[in-house]
């Protein structure tokens, strides 16, 4: 080996080293010291999470009117012990103060139980802090991932775990480091895609920003690698199914992205929802224990995806009763229960500590694992598990919607330019000759930014502050050209064609026509499909648009998951790929609209 190869490895095993946090088992004589006091039910506690519902006053309520019930709130924490919170309610984000209130609270209580233990709050923190209200949105990761752009991806991580960790939180549900390779599959967009090198470097990539070289700094937050593993082949598509993934697959293609930012320090690993092989993945303990925390050397802890232990006995059936589902769980290597809405978890780990169906040392060992990664993060020290109301000042920079504008500009792709009609002759667009824009996510924001935006489907519209109602692909284009040269149709909903005659009329003296196509938002179980064939109604809206005027159409594609339109690729002169761009996916003036203007 050459000197100089020498010295290329030396310098990046030496960056690996100086870029992760210090190893998790240097913190054991403290847990170890704190686990000796502790009783059974504190330490089932601690591997219990529930979800906020289970602390407020009342749920339902709109986000700016929801708080905390302090009699609930100490029923989880002195009653049951509960190590774990999550989530945010259904009706939406919460504003920085607001989190502070939370978060303080929560602690606060913790304080006031016998070991004060803090709480570990986790959210999904995926494409920017999206529970946080004015936090900056960034492009979804399949979006990201098509930048190529590491370097990025370490920025956009740094930059959620500043705003995250801003409003109190310290563990972020991200990023998804299992591969994307079921196209249908409606949660393929939270993925890095499909190909293993791409998928590895970029999660390592994220996790290092995210984590920096110090977990207890108030810019760093504690990474949760999901869905380990193979979530993302499910066989029919459908969300949460089985998959069949043979041995040499499983280990050349799906596991290597996770033993890569294990490598790179990740704390934490949310477990798959599905089966592998018939094995459900919360029951897997090979997969679990014997590869993640054995073969990998693995110190963090593991935590369930929402009531999937339950699913145990309920839909998988591999147990007879909740109880053996909690215990095959906890044998198999799960960590900590996202339950979320009971303390059944809690009440059912005792029973089974107490007839030792689960042994004291796996009790133990799952409870030193989730308290390793509290100390590593700091919460033991100091007010450092409160938020730090300073962090008010300094939630937004203007260079945060700079690296979002860089990476929406980075991802989006260019798929056909016939003639070269892109960039479009601005010249071209008069009052008299407008650029006609229709389809159904022209003006819409919550196609642009998909699924776990503000809420957990990112599908409600009326949520997103007023002020960036200017972010639409509509609102933008006016602001670049004035609305005199704009000519805006409503012509088409996701699944059904609208009235189209004022737009057939108009489109046979406009100089372009842009048709903006794509998916509402969506994630998970709702967002199943049978079929990638893009909406009927959506490919016929081009089709008569092109029956009627030979004028150069631009289909703009707005979506999470490769779709179908076949039918419309020769009628159409150019067709952009904006995956699922984010909040400056087509919200700059001065940003060229992926280059559809001159």
């Amino acid at each position: 080996m050459s000197s100089s190869i020498f010295l290329l490895i030396f310098i990046f095993n030496i960056h690996t080293i100086l870029t992760a946090p210090p190893s998790l088992t240097s913190y054991d004589d403290k847990v170890n010291a704190l686990l000796s006091k502790m009783t059974d039910e504190e330490k089932a506690g601690q591997m219990t999470q529930i979800t906020i519902n289970l602390i407020l006053k009342d749920a339902s309520k709109p986000w700016d009117q929801i708080e905390v019930d302090p009699v609930k709130l100490a029923a989880a924490i002195q009653d049951y012990k509960v190590g774990s919170i999550l989530n945010v309610a259904e009706t939406g984000a919460y504003s920085v103060d607001q989190w502070h209130d939370i978060i303080g609270k929560v602690q606060d209580e913790a304080q006031r139980s016998r070991l004060q233990i803090p709480i570990l709050y986790g959210i999904d923190s995926i494409h920017g802090a999206n529970y946080i209200r004015d936090s900056v949105l960034f492009p979804q990761a399949t979006g990201l991932a098509a930048t190529f752009n590491t370097t990025l991806a370490h920025e956009l991580g740094k930059i959620v775990a500043h705003q995250t960790r801003a409003a109190g939180i310290t563990w972020n549900f991200h990023p998804q480091v299992d591969i994307g390779r079921q196209k249908l599959w409606p949660r393929l967009w939270e993925t890095f895609g499909e190909d293993v090198k791409l998928v590895k470097d970029m999660g390592r990539a994220y996790t290092e920003g995210m984590q920096g070289d110090d977990l207890t700094s108030r810019e760093s937050v504690a990474a949760c690698l999901k869905h380990y593993v193979g979530y993302g082949l499910p066989l029919t598509g459908r969300d949460r199914t089985p998959a069949w993934i043979d041995e040499r697959h499983m280990l050349e293609y799906f596991l290597p992205p996770f033993e890569e930012s294990i490598r790179a320090g990740a704390v934490s690993v949310m477990i798959n929802s599905g089966e592998v092989n018939g094995i459900p993945g919360h029951a897997n303990y090979h997969l679990l224990t014997e590869v993640l925390k054995e073969k990998y050397q693995f110190h963090g802890f593991t935590v369930s995806d929402w009531e999937d232990i339950k699913r145990l006995h309920t839909r998988e059936q591999t147990a007879a009763t909740e109880k053996e589902a909690v215990r095959q769980a906890v044998m198999a290597g799960v960590d900590m229960s996202m339950v979320p809405f009971d303390f059944s978890f809690y009440n059912l780990t005792l029973e089974c500590v107490k007839d030792g169906s689960i042994p004291r040392s796996r009790l133990d060992d799952a409870v030193r694992r989730i308290l390793r990664v509290k100390y590593a993060l700091g919460l033991f020290d100091g007010r450092n598990a409160w938020p730090d109301s300073s962090a008010l000042a300094t939630f937004n920079k203007p260079e945060y919607d700079e690296t979002n504008l860089h990476a929406a500009r980075e991802g989006i792709t260019l798929l056909k330019n016939s003639g070269n009609v892109l960039p479009l002759q601005n010249s071209t667009i008069t009052t008299a000759n407008k650029l006609i824009v229709t389809g159904p996510t022209s003006n819409v924001l919550t196609s642009l930014n998909g699924g776990w935006s503000y809420t957990w489907q990112g599908n409600d519209e009326s949520i997103y502050p007023q002020n960036l109602r200017n972010k639409t692909i509509l609102e933008s284009l006016r602001a670049r050209l004035g609305a005199t040269r704009i000519e805006y149709y409503n012509s088409s909903s996701f699944n059904q064609l609208l009235d189209i005659n004022d737009l057939l009329n108009a489109a046979q003296s406009a100089s372009y026509i842009v048709v903006c196509l794509g998916e509402q938002a969506y994630t998970e179980t709702p967002g199943n499909i049978n079929d990638l064939t893009l909406d009927d109604a959506q490919l016929r809206l081009v089709e008569q648009i092109r029956n009627r005027t030979q004028i150069p159409i631009i289909t703009v594609l707005v979506q999470g998951r490769p779709r179908i339109i076949r039918r419309i690729v020769d009628l159409s002169s150019a067709i952009i790929m904006m995956y699922l761009p984010g909040m400056e996916g087509y919200g700059r003036k001065d940003f060229c609209e992926f280059q559809i203007l001159q």
